[in-house]
């Protein structure tokens, strides 16, 4: 009874995502304003100003006032979470107004997590960034479905935000009899859209295809915080004809981009941060085709700023227009989060990406799941959980394209297990690398 009460309260819910206050109603004139083009150069240059002037890792270095973006780029030193974390203290505003402030934590998949110092008000920007993201696969406000990384106790079937119009499930139960609560549930409610990490909604995808689904019903998968795989788009978008909208972001909320409607690229959002492709001489990358990492700036947190961040994460970029939208803003595309966990170490001490590994697209027709994992140099286990369809002839064509691909400087095992694993904050990935170069 009283998530049916939470739940009209949702319905009745007028103000979220877009009434939520002066201050975001007027992001929203302001974003609508700037959506075809905005230049942040003004932004920028005050938040690092400001920095420069208030933040103890700057005064120390004694840099001076950045008149340009040029000088930006040639006077501010690039940074990584190292930095931060041997620095900490030095990153933070001296006597900050704690009350103005939450303190938050990256995922730690790359190690040890990192301590953020976040504003409050942080979310003016991000959800109205975030909800016009999500309009491009026709989301208006209406309840979501979420199938993250909540843990449910007492054997609950959901809980239900009415703030933020959430009905929210388990995300760590994965069997199919909870499935089925789920999906009766989205249907009770008409809920269109399911928010959700890309590896949470292959997995309930699998299960809507096990048990031939209708899924008229669903608009979307609005996912992120992982990359999306060939196999988990194959079965998403191509076999069952759901939307998978997939957008970047990360938790130090320096950059956060989507697709349009018709252009798969990433667009990176102005209004959010300062983006930079750099190659790995520090040099911005310009030129389509190209690959370098992802280094941010914050643009809205004078507590704990980032400025030049390293992210770890590697793109290939595109270009700077839109032709589909029509907005003038960095594309990128072919994201590879933290590049050292996507490397797979060969006995000569060189490497391969998981990307060099890509599958021929009707390989994956016969598996429902594929993790690699690396514990020492020039040896790979490969995971698979198989399809109805998988046989022995399937075996050999997997074995032949590994072959290839390693080039006889890996060995490999192929390891059948019934479902992939998750690390402990519901994320899942691709590549548990345990291994590095010495």
């Amino acid at each position: 009874m009283k998530n049916k009460i939470l739940i009209f309260l949702s319905r009745l819910n007028i103000i979220y995502p877009y009434h939520l206050g002066v201050s975001f109603i007027k992001y929203r004139i302001f974003f609508k304003k700037n959506y075809l083009f905005y230049d942040n150069s003004i932004s920028l240059l005050s938040a690092v100003n400001n920095s420069i002037r208030s933040i103890p890792f700057y005064l120390i270095n004694n840099i001076p006032n950045i008149q340009t973006n040029e000088e930006f780029k040639k006077l501010i030193p690039i940074i990584d979470k190292l930095t931060i974390m041997n620095n900490r203290e030095l990153f933070i505003l001296p006597d900050y107004n704690k009350s103005k402030t939450v303190e938050g934590t990256t995922g730690g998949t790359s190690g040890k997590p990192l301590r953020l110092l976040i504003p409050k008000n942080r979310y003016i920007v991000e959800l109205n960034t975030m909800n016009s993201m999500w309009k491009n696969v026709g989301w208006k406000g209406e309840i979501r479905g979420v199938i993250r990384n909540k843990q449910l106790i007492n054997n609950q079937i959901f809980i239900v935000n009415p703030f933020k119009k959430e009905i929210i499930f388990d995300g760590f139960n994965t069997d199919d009899d909870y499935y089925e609560k789920i999906y009766q549930t989205l249907v009770k409610y008409k809920i269109k859209f399911i928010h959700s990490y890309p590896s949470s909604a292959y997995q309930f995808s699998l299960f809507l295809k096990k048990y031939k689904k209708d899924t008229s019903l669903f608009k979307a998968f609005l996912c992120g915080s992982e990359g999306l795989t060939d196999l988990q788009y194959n079965l998403i978008k191509n076999e069952l004809g759901i939307n998978i909208y997939n957008w970047y972001g990360h938790s130090e909320k320096l950059v956060l981009g989507g697709p349009c409607k018709n252009n798969d690229a990433i667009h990176i959002e102005p209004t959010y941060g300062y983006f930079e492709l750099l190659d790995e001489n520090n040099n911005e990358i310009t030129t389509p085709g190209e690959f370098g990492e992802i280094v941010g700036t914050s643009i809205n947190n004078p507590y704990m700023p980032f400025i030049r961040y390293r992210t770890g994460d590697y793109a290939e970029y595109v270009g700077n227009y839109c032709g589909s939208c029509n907005r003038h803003l960095i594309l990128i595309k072919n994201i590879q989060g933290r590049w050292d966990l996507n490397k797979i170490f060969l006995i000569d001490n060189t490497y391969v990406t998981i990307t060099a590994l890509n599958l021929h697209s009707d390989l994956y027709h016969f598996i429902e799941g594929m993790q690699y994992i690396q514990k020492e140099k020039g040896k790979l286990e490969i995971y698979l959980v198989k399809g109805n369809e998988y046989n022995t002839d399937v075996e050999n064509r997997f074995k032949l394209h590994f072959q290839n691909s390693l080039k006889g400087k890996c060995t490999f095992e192929l390891i059948y297990i019934k479902e992939t694993l998750k690390e402990k904050n519901g994320k899942f990935l691709p590549l548990k690398q345990l291994t590095k170069l010495t």
